[in-house]
C-alpha cells in the first residue's frame, strides 16, 4: 500500500471512530457525576436525576461551583399521594451542596427517561 492511500484509509477510520464514539462535551465539568445520576435536592427534599451541569460561581477557596440541572420528580409516596396529586416533574439548578448524589446505583438514560415522560423533554 503507497502512502497516500493508507494516509486516506487512517482519515477515513477516525472519522468513522469519531461517529460512533460518544464526543465529550468540553463544557461539561471534568469532576462532575455522570449525567442520569440519581441525586436528592435538599432544597426541595426530592428525587431526581443530573441532566446537566456547569460551573457557576466561585466560592470562599477561589474554586468553582459546580451547578447541577436536575429533574426533580414528583412525590409518590402512600402518604402524600392525596395531597400531592397536582404536583408534576420540576426542572431547577442547584448548587453541587445542595444536593446528595446516589453514586450506587448505575446512572438513567436521559433518551429513554424522556420516551418514559412522552417525548416532550429534550436533554
Amino acid at each position: 500500500m503507497d502512502d497516500i492511500n493508507s494516509e486516506d484509509l487512517l482519515r477515513k477510520l477516525k472519522e468513522v471512530f469519531e461517529a460512533v464514539l460518544p464526543k465529550s462535551d468540553k463544557n461539561y465539568p471534568e469532576e462532575a457525576v455522570p449525567l442520569g445520576t440519581y441525586v436528592r435536592s435538599t432544597r426541595y427534599n426530592k428525587l431526581g436525576v443530573v441532566t446537566d451541569a456547569f460551573y457557576g460561581d466561585v466560592d470562599k477557596n477561589n474554586q468553582k461551583i459546580i451547578v447541577y440541572t436536575v429533574l426533580l420528580f414528583p412525590r409518590t409516596d402512600s402518604f402524600t399521594k392525596v395531597s400531592q396529586m397536582g404536583e408534576q416533574h420540576y426542572i431547577t439548578n442547584e448548587y453541587e451542596y445542595d444536593i446528595i448524589a446516589y453514586l450506587m446505583m448505575a446512572p438513567v438514560d436521559l433518551a429513554k427517561l424522556t420516551a418514559e415522560l412522552g417525548g416532550g423533554l429534550f436533554f
